[in-house]
């Protein structure tokens, strides 16, 4: 009957939410081969810059369906204490634990030559917030034109090394316009790689990382000796252009695929991956790596990347407990140098380079929207498909931009008047 069927209905109670655990992914490194060629890429502070679309995100909450089905889980805690928890619950005892994220970091290049002093639009009002003619924007940090390689190491570059000795896979893009500065933040100019120009002041993001990588692996080992603590580092170094994977460490490498299974997690098929002990072999790579890389010239940029590059080192530790087993942690560092975006009437791009620049620009509006998903799914606790396959470059990274995971985002801009509405959509 009606009424006994509402009593019935009554008693079940409707307001508990389900439970939300959220599983923790831990990553797994894949082995390939081993093998080696020089580059000029990176000549003057700041590359050139690129610009593409980052849809702000909106979240919405339907109070229909609150009452139809189950109400939506609960809020996650605020992102500071979940990775605290994160990094107190799963490091081993042998390790640091993982610093705060540094979330999102703006660079403001120098005005070059071909532009005027009067026409800067960008003026950085405190330490984490800027005006762009007028109109205020915040970040986790602002590094204005007087700003060291130093300043954006300490900003994004110490915390890396610490959250991968932490066990969280971590990343770092460099984003923005073409000529902006992306190329000059991540590995710095040509001349600084040289083996005895180390200690140069324009040295970059990269070689500064490993350094401090390789410091910090000699320290908690001496820490740890009792435990038998060993660390292995494998590097390797690839592009995608034209959605194409290339190996920059074997060019002859060209169009390999991208692979995935249970074991290995995501993995670049046939790609070579070299041991590295030192920043000695570090710069090597990186020398070798950065002379195959494509670039190209637009009319902004002389030298301007044509292609996302991506570095990664995989660091593996193992060390013996108490009870004489063995414990083995991974992690992997990704340093992404991401090709610039461009409109191409500023840019004066055709034939090919037009080509290139349609592709960079979908490639980067693809790694906008996926970020955006992850924030809103991250906010609302909505389920929803995450769109890892659109791209190479956001398949390849996966493990990286969700799960266990930190990421930092360099954002390059340039203060010209000329490039305000790349500056803007950055």
């Amino acid at each position: 009957t009606k009424q006994s069927r509402n009593q019935i209905l009554r008693e079940i109670p409707v307001d508990t939410p389900p439970s939300n655990p959220s599983p923790i992914k831990h990553t797994k490194s894949s082995s390939r081969k081993h093998q080696h060629k020089f580059s000029k890429e990176n000549d003057s502070p700041y590359d050139v810059p690129d610009s593409s679309p980052s849809p702000s995100v909106a979240t919405k909450s339907s109070p229909a369906a609150t009452k139809l089905k189950s109400p939506l889980p609960p809020r996650p805690p605020p992102s500071s204490s979940l990775k605290r928890k994160l990094s107190n619950d799963f490091s081993l005892d042998n390790c640091v634990s993982g610093s705060d994220d540094t979330g999102v970091i703006v660079r403001v290049r120098p005005t070059s030559k071909n532009e005027e002093e009067g026409e800067v639009i960008v003026q950085k009002t405190s330490g984490d917030s800027l005006t762009i003619l007028g109109q205020p924007f915040t970040f986790d940090s602002v590094a204005d034109a007087t700003s060291s390689q130093v300043d954006i190491f300490n900003l994004v570059g110490a915390p890396l090394v610490e959250n991968c000795l932490a066990g969280f896979n971590s990343s770092v893009f460099a984003y923005g316009q073409t000529g902006s500065g992306k190329t000059y933040t991540v590995w710095g100019p040509a001349n600084a790689l040289l083996e005895n120009e180390l200690s140069s002041d324009q040295q970059g993001l990269t070689p500064r990382v490993f350094e401090r990588l390789f410091a910090r692996i000699s320290e908690e080992q001496s820490k740890h000796a009792d435990k038998q603590l060993i660390y292995q580092c494998r590097c390797s170094f690839l592009e995608i252009y034209n959605e194409q994977i290339t190996d920059l460490l074997d060019p002859a490498q060209r169009n390999l695929q991208i692979r995935e299974d249970i074991k290995t997690g995501v993995y670049v098929e046939n790609l070579t991956e070299e041991s590295v002990c030192s920043i000695k072999d570090v710069t090597q790579l990186l020398k070798k790596g950065l002379s195959n890389r494509r670039t190209g010239a637009t009319s902004i940029n002389m030298e301007s990347s044509r292609s996302h590059s991506v570095f990664t080192c995989v660091v593996e530790s193992r060390c013996k407990s108490m009870d004489g087993l063995s414990s083995l942690k991974t992690s992997r560092i990704n340093l992404v140098d991401l090709a610039g975006s461009e409109r191409q009437k500023l840019t004066g791009a055709a034939g090919e380079r037009l080509k290139e620049a349609g592709n960079i620009n979908r490639s980067l509006s693809q790694l906008g929207n996926l970020i955006n998903i992850l924030a809103e799914v991250s906010q609302s606790g909505k389920q929803r498909h995450i769109p890892y396959r659109d791209s190479k470059l956001t398949f390849l990274l996966q493990e990286s931009l969700g799960g266990n995971a930190k990421l930092a985002m360099v954002c390059a801009v340039s203060p010209a008047q000329s490039c305000k509405s790349e500056t803007l959509s950055t």
